[in-house]
């Protein structure tokens, strides 16, 4: 069955944005070695959790689980806010993966395009039009979504058979959220390229 629809994620697929992403939690924090230690331990662990998990995580950790939930959730809160406010303005400006937008104008004339990230929707949507990118995608999806809520969303809205999806992304996330809905995928990993590689097999219809 031919591909209908492509999922694409955001951060690390369509926009050079991990890194900064990463670093980002570090300038939330003091700059010791204790922190630093922690920081790298949980993002290690849950790098593709929310935000929102990661700073209860290090939180938690850096007290020594000392502390209330209360205490913990106000401070989970304010430096969640934090880190969006950073972000966004970041990522607004980071550099597109190499081909990313010739591929969206190119594929968005043969299939419907959708957008599925981590990142609360509000924020995405707000990066997305700021790179005047809204207009490739029938639909933006993020948190409190998830990669696998997402894609059936999607099957519902489009009335896709799973087969006729394709997933485009390259964390460990879009591959799961492909392989247990029954959605095909595409890994943005492949060293450069990638969307040259995605254009070629999009030529043959992904038959």
């Amino acid at each position: 069955m031919a591909i209908r629809a492509i999922v694409f994620d955001f951060d690390g697929t369509l926009v050079d944005s991990n890194e900064l992403k990463y670093n980002a939690f570090f300038s939330l924090f003091p700059s010791n070695a204790i922190c630093l230690k922690i920081i790298k331990e949980v993002l290690a662990e849950f790098l593709e959790e929310t935000r929102f998990v990661i700073l209860r995580e290090i939180l938690q950790r850096l007290e020594n689980k000392n502390i209330k939930e209360s205490e913990i959730e106000a401070k989970v809160l304010e430096l969640a806010d934090k880190y969006n406010e950073n972000v966004v303005s970041l990522v607004k400006n980071c550099r597109e993966m190499p081909r990313a937008e010739e591929a969206l104008k190119k594929l968005g004339g043969e299939y419907s395009l959708y957008l599925s990230s981590t990142t609360p929707k509000e924020s995405l949507v707000d990066i997305v039009k700021f790179r005047k990118w809204e207009r490739y995608f029938v639909g933006i999806f993020g948190r409190p979504n998830t990669k696998i809520s997402t894609l059936y969303k999607i099957m519902d809205l489009g009335s896709f058979n799973p087969s006729e999806i394709l997933v485009v992304g390259d964390g460990v996330s879009d591959k799961e959220s492909a392989l247990k809905t029954g959605c095909r995928f595409f890994d943005a990993n492949k060293d450069g390229g990638i969307f040259k590689d995605l254009l070629n097999s999009a030529s043959k219809c992904f038959c």
